[in-house]
């Protein structure tokens, strides 16, 4: 796996739990997720922390290199950051 696929996952697996808890918000009729008691607040909190940790790991991965054109190289027809590794 490239760090390139692992970012898309993570970002779709972010994006698929905003949209579940944003359905599971609607569903139980709750305007905030602040209003929510009991269960489904432990619930949300729980898909809160999670989002923050894949964002966590995400930040991780995003390199913070800019791609200089000098720095870049192609190996089996897939261009790539020599600096930071990073697929282009």
């Amino acid at each position: 796996m490239t760090v390139k696929k692992a970012i898309q996952i993570i970002d779709w697996w972010i994006g698929h739990k905003k949209k579940i808890m944003e359905d599971l918000r609607k569903e139980w009729n709750y305007n905030t997720f602040e209003e929510a008691t009991g269960i489904v607040k432990v619930i949300f909190d729980f898909d809160k922390t999670t989002i923050a940790n894949l964002q966590a790991i995400r930040e991780q991965l995003v390199p913070k290199c800019k791609h200089p054109k000098k720095m870049h190289d192609v190996c089996k027809g897939q261009k790539y950051c020599m600096n930071c590794n990073m697929d282009l």
